[in-house]
């Protein structure tokens, strides 16, 4: 029940749902986009491995990141980015050569810089959330939370892949059509991301602070 009402615990694990379901059905039928439309799937997982290039760029620099503009607000710019990315996906020519391949490109290049935030941040998302918890209803309950995040993104990580197969499927394996469902599962689970980070998870910076000081004071009256 404390789960269900704990706004920044169902946000941070609302978002990491969205990523396993759309990101990972939209590397599922990537895999089917390179072999059927750009007619090379050596490139798919060198491509692939871009998204993780985002980590490795924000990890030295993201306790300045947070300390200048917060998380909440530094993970939900970083999905912003990473949708605007695949609504380029969406709308630029991406033909089935090397130019167009090279736009596909620039476009995940564009997406990897926004994850690369939310990434280095997610779990520290969760910690937040168990201290909410304990300032909001008085109890911490650490074990719960953590169990509870885990199995959703568990679960979300058995049906994404299964999704993508399963809209790749429905749309016949056509090149053409693959080209669109792609940057559209990407697409939609940023959205979800974007609401999940920006409306329902709701530590900003100046909340955070204010949890913080409440709690080391709670905390400190507790000893004595």
């Amino acid at each position: 029940n404390n789960f269900i009402h704990n706004r920044p615990a169902v946000g941070a694990t609302l978002a990491p749902i969205a990523t396993f379901i759309g990101m990972y059905g939209a590397s599922t039928a990537g895999q089917i986009l390179f072999q059927a439309y750009f007619k090379n799937a050596k490139i798919s997982g060198l491509v692939g491995m871009i998204s993780y290039f985002g980590v490795f760029i924000f990890s030295p620099f993201v306790s300045r990141i947070v300390k200048r503009f917060g998380k909440k607000e530094a993970v939900t710019f970083g999905s912003v980015v990473c949708a605007l990315a695949y609504v380029l996906m969406l709308v630029l020519p991406i033909t089935p050569d090397s130019r167009g391949l090279g736009l596909y490109v620039l476009c995940q290049v564009i997406a990897m810089l926004g994850g690369g935030i939310g990434s280095c941040l997610s779990w520290s998302l969760m910690a937040d959330a168990i201290d909410y918890n304990e300032w909001k209803f008085g109890v911490r309950e650490e074990g719960t939370t953590y169990a509870l995040h885990s199995f959703f993104r568990k679960l979300a990580q058995g049906i994404g892949p299964s999704l993508g197969l399963v809209l790749a499927t429905k749309l016949g394996y056509d090149a053409s059509r693959m080209r669109y469902l792609v940057p559209l599962m990407y697409l939609g689970s940023y959205i979800v991301m974007i609401i999940a980070y920006g409306v329902v998870f709701n530590l900003d910076k100046k909340t955070l602070a204010q949890m913080e000081s409440d709690l080391k004071e709670r905390r400190a009256k507790n000893e004595k």
